[in-house]
């Protein structure tokens, strides 16, 4: 118990400086941080980002309409298996 305790401990340590690291330490002329934004401000990132709503989107309209018709749809009558023909052998 005192170990597990320890380990999450350290985890939480090395996440907090890794997280310090990643948003104040310069990486050439930018920290980490600031070179993510600038890769994702871009007109190519933008427009994937645009493409990947439009397709989520599109994604949940089907989904909504088979979830309606399915909903619509009659119910199944309850089948009951048929005992097997024959004997085995």
């Amino acid at each position: 118990m005192l170990g597990d305790l320890v380990k999450r401990l350290v985890n939480g340590v090395v996440f907090l400086l890794g997280s310090l690291a990643f948003f104040l330490v310069p990486v050439g002329g930018k920290t980490s941080a600031q070179h993510v934004v600038a890769i994702f401000s871009t007109k190519p990132a933008r427009e994937a980002a645009q493409a990947f709503a439009h397709a989520a989107q599109d994604l949940a309209r089907e989904v909504a309409k088979n979830v309606e018709r399915a909903k619509r749809a009659p119910a199944l009558p309850d089948a009951k298996p048929k005992p097997a023909s024959g004997a085995l052998r």
